[in-house]
């Protein structure tokens, strides 16, 4: 192609001016080294294409082998996590069926605590009923009573029965329906007010020493009751009757002591005044010189 354009350039000068021979020379000079430029770009640019392709056709293969250590790496790494989790979960389920035996064992010993609690619970109670039935005092004698109620007699019909019999006069029949209730009912809250009554009939029968048993038997069998502070009185009273002065006047005494604002109090003050006593306690004896 160089040869081509400068027999061209030839042909043109030798048919023109020798002024403008020199020209066309030069510009075919000038013609042939841009081709030459042209020329040499072109190829550095091949070899730049060709490195850059070399080098394009590297860094796909450096992605392509980090690919596949990313594949295995990821692999082995998922399979270790679920192996560690597997195992974990294995261990924490072994655990919580551990955990779950350990609670059902200790609710079964709750369990077998309570009833036991219960069974402890129910024989103090029995126990309780057992010395409440030893404290009740038989009744005096006084006629066989049978040892149940009869049907369709309760604690409360037999007790107001009872106390209207004693408040009509039926002393007797009172007796009998008070001494009935103790042996049915003696273990009930109205068990010593049965068995005061008892005494306050035989004292007004003038039955003393009977009566004094009755009393006694209400401090005794039946200690700190509503009919506590009334027993020591009427006791007293009996054993004045009885000529037993000094003791009736411990009595007087003793409510006084026990109860020195109430009405009994004051009632015990006249008494021991109507015996011509003092309130207080009895000097000593004096001793012998």
């Amino acid at each position: 192609m160089r040869l081509a354009t400068t027999a061209f350039l030839a042909l043109i000068a030798a048919s023109v001016a020798p002024a403008q021979k020199k020209e066309i020379v030069e510009l075919g000079r000038d013609l042939a080294l841009l081709q030459e430029e042209v020329r040499a770009l072109k190829q550095a640019q091949d070899q730049r294409l060709s490195s850059m392709e070399e080098t394009l056709k590297t860094i796909l293969d450096q992605i392509n082998s980090t690919n596949r250590q990313v594949t295995v790496l990821d692999s082995g790494l998922r399979e270790r996590v679920e192996k560690s989790v597997t195992g974990q979960m294995s261990v924490l389920g072994g655990k919580v069926d551990g955990l779950g035996q350990d609670f059902n064992y200790i609710r079964e010993s709750v369990a077998e605590v309570n009833s036991r609690l219960n069974k402890l619970q129910q024989l103090v109670v029995d126990l309780a009923n057992v010395i409440k039935t030893m404290q009740v005092p038989p009744p005096p004698p006084g006629g066989d009573i049978p040892n149940t109620p009869p049907p369709g007699v309760s604690s409360t019909t037999l007790f107001q029965d009872a106390r209207r019999d004693m408040s009509a006069g039926n002393s007797d029949l009172a007796l009998k329906g008070f001494n009935e209730y103790l042996a049915w009912f003696g273990s009930t809250d109205s068990a010593p007010d049965a068995q005061y009554y008892i005494g306050e009939i035989l004292y007004s029968q003038k039955k003393y020493d009977e009566a004094l048993r009755a009393f006694d038997r209400v401090l005794e069998a039946y200690p700190r009751n509503s009919k506590t502070l009334d027993a020591h009185f009427m006791k007293g009273r009996t054993l004045v009757r009885l000529g037993q002065r000094n003791e009736g006047a411990d009595e007087f005494r003793a409510i006084i002591k026990l109860a020195p604002k109430s009405d009994l109090a004051t009632r015990a003050r006249a008494e021991l005044k109507d015996l011509g006593l003092s309130p207080g306690a009895p000097p000593p004896p004096a001793r012998r010189k």
